[in-house]
């Protein structure tokens, strides 16, 4: 369905359209389409020829990869705000990973044609999909590095650290999709993610199903510290 006037504001606030000139961001939306998804449902498969590119509006999207043996690997989950295959459908190559909502989730879809040719006529557009990329290149290798040099429970105090809305006090969370994504996610199996979660109750972290109490935020914290320094 076309962006209704509803959408507009939504996407205005996102990053990737916050900085845009309004007539580029006019120029954008108006070929906009918006795509609501089931938990399961897919975007684009591995191996599909790239044709939109995708911002997230809400809910989560899995990107993932299939070996030759069937094996799947989790590359990144996009939240709220996040471009998704933005450099490759500009310049119209296949995907290389498949992308799946892991809820209900939003997003909005922008052709590859359309962008390209926008961002053709307005630099700033072109220096958006650039600076997504790289940001993209950067928090991989961050990944790469916290996959081999953090422990089960590092990665874990890590993710849990970044879904508090503050750095004190005590915090209640809703853990964003099921536990075999986020296990997937930090490169862990579900029987190591739910290892540490057991292991996180002295440091005063409790898990039940999807919700997470946290006793204290600093001592969250603390405990990342010292895990650093065994290291």
């Amino acid at each position: 369905m076309t962006a209704p006037t509803r959408n507009l504001e939504a996407l205005r606030m996102l990053p990737f359209f916050a900085t845009l000139a309004a007539p580029t961001f006019d120029r954008l939306t108006q070929v906009a389409r918006i795509d609501r998804l089931r938990k399961g449902e897919t975007l684009f498969r591995q191996g599909d020829k790239a044709q939109s590119l995708f911002v997230v509006i809400e809910g989560f999207i899995k990107l993932s990869r299939i070996s030759v043996q069937g094996d799947e690997t989790v590359i990144h989950i996009f939240g709220r705000g996040e471009s998704i295959a933005e450099s490759v459908a500009v310049l119209g190559d296949s995907h290389t990973t498949t992308a799946e909502a892991t809820g209900p989730a939003t997003v909005a879809r922008l052709p590859a044609g359309d962008v390209a040719q926008i961002a053709r006529d307005a630099p700033e557009l072109a220096l958006t999909i650039l600076s997504e990329s790289s940001g993209k290149i950067w928090a991989l290798m961050d990944e790469i590095e916290t996959l081999k040099a953090q422990t089960a429970d590092q990665r874990v105090l890590r993710f849990l650290q970044s879904l508090c809305p503050s750095q004190s006090g005590a915090c209640k969370v809703r853990l964003p999709y099921n536990k075999g994504d986020i296990a997937a996610s930090l490169g862990l199996k579900q029987e190591t993610l739910s290892r540490s979660f057991a292991r996180l109750k002295s440091s005063g972290i409790t898990i039940e199903g999807r919700d997470a109490s946290i006793a204290s935020v600093e001592k969250l914290g603390t405990e990342i510290e010292r895990l650093n320094k065994i290291v």
